[in-house]
């Protein structure tokens, strides 16, 4: 979230780089905000609490801990961010932080299944989701991918409808770590 400092003098807390300045923002108690926290090296989700001259009190929204920060490591939050979406590509704020709070609200909300553009990312919710039966195969079929909410199926049926309308195979990749949830998707 800070940018400019000289290697001497930067903190180890995130930077966020863009290309443009973030806008004046009025810092008030429940505003959604970014900020650069201690133990992350990426932008953190949090709500102000209480503003103190030049130091903000945000609450990580995460974990729940209290942070003491300057006001000049806190940057608005966009709308999309809040409560999330099924399709990244549509978030405001695009950096990891964002990311992987996404997948949090999401995960948070038993919606294991997320989109970035076309790619679908899973996150192993390691319980069982009654979400693979046939009758959830009849409602992706036929369908375009973003049309329903993010599944596994969709993927399947898109590849299927792309192999047949362009007589070419298809190729669907499933990448992960040991206990990723690879296999119960498959």
């Amino acid at each position: 979230l800070t940018g400019g400092a000289s290697p001497a003098t930067a903190r180890s807390a995130p930077s966020l780089v863009c290309a443009a300045p973030w806008p004046a923002m009025a810092l008030e108690p429940s505003s959604r905000v970014w900020f650069a926290a201690p133990n992350r090296d990426y932008p953190q989700a949090g709500v102000v609490r209480a503003v103190k001259g030049k130091l903000v009190d945000v609450q990580d929204l995460d974990e729940g801990q209290l942070h003491s920060v300057p006001a000049t490591d806190v940057r608005p939050m966009g709308v999309t961010s809040i409560d999330g979406v099924e399709d990244m590509i549509q978030l405001q704020d695009l950096h990891e932080g964002s990311l992987l709070h996404n997948l949090h609200l999401r995960y948070t909300q038993k919606k294991i299944y997320t989109y970035t553009g076309s790619i679908l990312v899973a996150v192993n919710p390691y319980q069982f989701f009654d979400i693979y039966g046939i009758d959830m195969v009849r409602k992706y079929e036929g369908q375009l991918i973003g049309t329903l909410p993010p599944h596994i199926f969709a993927i399947g049926a898109g590849s299927l409808q792309s192999m047949r309308r362009n007589s070419q195979d298809q190729c669907i990749v499933i990448s992960g770590e040991s206990g990723a949830g690879k296999t119960e998707s498959t």
